[in-house]
């Protein structure tokens, strides 16, 4: 009887290992599904002075999109898909796209300098006074 017992204790655990082995597949499987098709990124804006200041991060073709912060972070609002391209732009520096492949979360854009010539002219204006001298 002590026999029987134990063989009927041990279906038992085989059977609820392989259901809880069959579970964690299941939920991680469902997890990796997820991934494949859309996505969040995040990244950093940065130049040759360092993280960028108030960046803005625009999906092309949309008026959705993202500022930068004072480290030149951002998290893109919206979940993103393969072949979607981002427009980082800011005053005095380059646009750059930048496109969104299978595996892309997390970007740093390289912002370059324009080269900007400045004119200047000075216009000074002289004052003659005359000193009349009545007698």
């Amino acid at each position: 009887m002590k026999t029987q017992s134990t063989s009927t204790r041990k279906q038992v655990m085989k059977t609820l290992s392989f259901f809880t082995l069959c579970m964690i597949f299941c939920l991680n499987a469902n997890t990796l599904y997820a991934q494949d098709s859309d996505r969040i990124v995040t990244g950093v804006v940065t130049s040759l002075d360092g993280p960028v200041l108030g960046a803005s991060i625009v999906k092309k073709g949309t008026a959705i999109g993202v500022v930068s912060n004072d480290q030149g972070e951002f998290r893109f609002p919206e979940e993103l898909t393969a072949n979607d391209v981002l427009v980082i732009s800011y005053l005095g520096y380059k646009t750059n796209e930048v496109v969104i492949n299978e595996n892309t979360t997390f970007i740093k854009p390289f912002l370059e300098d324009i080269s900007i010539v400045i004119v200047a002219a000075l216009r000074t204006d002289e004052v003659v006074t005359t000193v009349i001298n009545e007698q």
